[in-house]
């Protein structure tokens, strides 16, 4: 066993003493969301989005979830609950737009929400390697959600290895999109208010 520099000793010596659990510490992240009015618009241009441009957007049958994004920015941003809450108002806008799916989409899109309010307040948060291949693994739980939901409301999906395929291209489509849009505005992600 080799013996540690001086320097060493006394760096680890001032981590565990600005660590101790009865003193009060400023945590790594403090969440911090963002203003309504930033959410609001996110959403209507992520509505407008996904109903006018995305279907021309679609490749093999994915096609990007914009709302599914900003869903998951804002769980990210704010916490599960928040996003849970968020993902349950922007899963009703669409399933408002989209007519005949129920209820599928606002369970959904509102569990995708907590569950991308799991990483808020972690290091994992400011991480483009978590979080674009978090946005495919959420499109996938949603979607997988939104199956279940259906074939519990009577309308099991025709044809599900087509399904399988087009949901395999829209967790490629969100992902991509996802690391455009972290690459061209990083202050998606990165904290003004770190400590």
């Amino acid at each position: 066993m080799t013996r540690r520099s001086p320097q060493d000793v006394a760096r680890t010596r001032a981590f565990w003493l600005a660590n101790k659990p009865t003193e009060t510490a400023a945590p790594a992240y403090v969440i911090e969301p963002p203003s309504g009015w930033v959410v609001a618009g996110a959403l209507a241009l992520a509505l407008a989005l996904q109903t006018a441009l995305a279907p021309f957007l679609a490749v093999r049958g994915g096609t990007v979830s914009f709302v599914l994004l900003v869903v998951a920015w804002f769980g990210v941003r704010t916490g599960s609950v928040r996003g849970l809450a968020f993902g349950l108002l922007a899963g009703a806008c669409e399933d408002a737009l989209a007519g005949t799916t129920g209820v599928a989409w606002t369970f959904a899109t509102g569990v995708a929400g907590a569950l991308a309010g799991r990483l808020a307040g972690t290091w994992l948060s400011d991480t483009k390697l978590i979080l674009v291949p978090g946005a495919a693994v959420l499109t996938i739980v949603r979607f997988a959600l939104f199956t279940v939901i259906l074939q519990g409301e009577g309308r099991p999906l025709t044809l599900p290895v087509d399904h399988v395929v087009a949901l395999a291209w829209q967790a490629l489509l969100d992902a991509a999109v996802a690391l455009l849009l972290l690459w061209l505005r990083p202050q998606l992600v990165t904290r003004a208010n770190r400590r």
